[in-house]
């Protein structure tokens, strides 16, 4: 996951991203007489699901042009192996340093290697430079198609319950939109994409989406490539607190090539936890001291519950 405020706030535009795939989609007017139809399905909805989406969508697109500074864990699970990190998002861009791999902390040795790795990339203003370059045109890709979530997709109503903390929660169904015409290759991958959106009704926002493949897509993000049919993703967000809404997990399951020739395997979960607001005025020195004692914490908790193992043989 990039280090800079996500994407979600940036929702499915940070799966398409991470999938390679996305772009820019410009708003458009369906027919009348289709949109009509789409609405006049709906049942025990006060507002068309259509006007519901492009709210969300909008609060979506002004969250992401707030920072929020914080630290959290961000854990992801691949095929063979996981890696958890601590992140830490300041004005001068986002540093992470690795807690565990595979649930393990870390050996001498490869602590040594991170702590030098993380050490070299945020003393290097223009290492940082770039990957905030990087990440800017990434947000402005994820901005557009945030834009175009209610012009590429038709939605119905599908029910509505209550949440943990008894949020009044949407859930709509969506599907292409036949009258929606690409403008270039890269949006051509929402012609086979279907699946769920959830709103959260109060904060107006986006709290979960779910999507398929129905069929083999086109994509690309500054190259080309294919996505096989049966490739989904599930991206689920949430108030952490003081109104602020991160990403909390996202999970990947992805098949195709990249040119047409080498295979892309994405397969991964990624969970986000444990989030805490950092002053906005952070240092780069005093964001790494609060990785390395974040660290230490996990070295020193790593090692006592290896003790409780060998006490109990």
């Amino acid at each position: 996951m990039a280090f800079r405020r996500n994407h979600t706030s940036h929702v499915l535009a940070a799966t398409v991203a991470a999938l390679l795939a996305g772009g820019i989609i410009p708003a458009q007017q369906k027919p009348a007489a289709t949109q009509h139809t789409v609405v006049s399905a709906q049942q025990k909805l006060d507002i068309d699901p259509l006007e519901l989406v492009r709210r969300a969508s909008g609060n979506e697109i002004k969250a992401n042009a707030t920072e929020y500074y914080c630290m959290f864990k961000d854990t992801t699970e691949y095929k063979d192996h996981s890696i958890t990190k601590e992140i830490i998002r300041t004005p001068q861009g986002g540093l992470a340093n690795t807690l565990l791999i595979n649930g393990h902390p870390l050996t001498a040795e490869e602590r040594q290697k991170d702590n030098e790795k993380l050490e070299k990339f945020a003393n290097n203003p223009d290492a940082r430079r770039k990957r905030r370059e990087a990440n800017a045109a990434d947000d402005k890709r994820s901005e557009l198609m945030l834009t175009s979530l209610p012009d590429a997709f038709l939605y119905t109503y599908a029910g509505t319950d209550r949440g943990p903390k008894g949020e009044e929660l949407v859930h709509l169904k969506f599907r292409p939109n036949p009258g929606f015409n690409p403008p270039n290759h890269e949006t051509m991958v929402y012609l086979g994409m279907e699946g769920d959106m959830v709103i959260d009704r109060k904060a107006m926002r986006i709290a979960k989406i779910d999507g398929t493949l129905f069929k083999d897509v086109d994509f690309g993000w500054g190259i080309l490539g294919k996505l096989d049919k049966g490739g989904k993703f599930i991206i689920v967000q949430q108030d952490v607190g003081g109104g602020d809404w991160e990403e909390v997990q996202e999970t990947l399951q992805f098949y195709g090539k990249i040119l047409l020739v080498k295979s892309l395997t994405i397969w991964s979960t990624e969970t986000m936890t444990d989030f805490h607001p950092v002053p906005s005025d952070l240092t780069t020195a005093q964001a790494l001291d609060l990785l390395h004692k974040s660290v230490d914490v996990v070295a020193a908790n790593g090692s006592a519950v290896k003790q409780a193992q060998n006490e109990h043989k």
